[in-house]
């Protein structure tokens, strides 16, 4: 008695036999999201296939997609450490939902919820801290984004829960950190801050050093890349032309 053969063969080999390049850079393509079976996406290299129509999209005929990198509007106690987040609380791979991605986005790159668990973060805030955040599987972007002997500069806007006097403006103002007043009443004072490279933590222990509450943190720009139009929560893709 003879069976038929039904198991079929991995998507990745069919890929890589319809774009006439390697395995690798099938799987590359198929994790960007740029196949289809059948008219619906599938990023799973390993998903077995038999007669189904598989559909390459144009911008990965040639083997290789964009890498992609994300630029977030990281909203208030998310956390950008996924193994020590708390339990209930989102991490930033959590929120990289489709329907928070910005209507601003141009890239027209398609994005998976596999591609976005091994993005990348190496400029993360603290939990109470909101603003720009960088995730990306792109190794020249993640090596720009650690380069400790030329930081990018960072652009950031504070809130402390009192007037600050010209003395403490002057403390705030160490070598390598300019800091400027935006606004000020009697309750709050609005500040303005550029430095190089950013550690969490470390503007929290300034102001309290100095007697100051810090009520709010956010990041508005990391080196050439704003956080304009974002809103919280959301995100877009980098476009290919950007630079940190």
């Amino acid at each position: 008695m003879q069976f038929e053969l039904t198991e079929g063969i991995r998507l990745a080999k069919r890929v890589a036999a319809l774009l006439s390049c390697s395995r690798s850079e099938a799987e590359q393509v198929i994790v960007g999201g740029w196949v289809q079976v059948n008219g619906k996406v599938v990023d799973d290299p390993a998903r077995r296939v038999t007669d189904e129509q598989i559909e390459v999209h144009p911008k990965a005929q040639r083997g290789s997609v964009p890498l992609l990198t994300i630029v977030m509007h990281k909203a208030e106690g998310v956390t950008c450490w996924a193994e020590s987040k708390k339990r209930g609380q989102s991490s930033l791979w959590d929120v990289v939902d489709p329907a928070q991605r910005s209507e601003a986005d141009r890239s027209e790159l398609s994005v998976t919820a596999r591609q976005c668990k091994i993005l990348v973060c190496l400029t993360p805030l603290e939990d109470a801290a909101t603003g720009l955040v960088v995730l990306s599987e792109d190794p020249r972007i993640l090596k720009r984004l650690e380069d400790r002997q030329a930081p990018l500069e960072n652009e950031m806007t504070a809130e402390v829960k009192k007037p600050i006097s010209p003395e403490t403006l002057a403390r705030l103002n160490p070598l390598g950190l300019r800091t400027s007043v935006n606004h000020q009443t009697d309750q709050m004072t609005g500040l303005r801050l550029a430095l190089k490279g950013y550690v969490p933590g470390e503007l929290g222990r300034l102001f309290a050093s100095n007697g100051l509450d810090l009520h709010s943190l956010k990041r508005q720009r990391i080196g050439r890349v704003s956080l304009a139009p974002l809103q919280a929560g959301q995100w877009r893709a980098l476009l290919p032309y950007e630079r940190f």
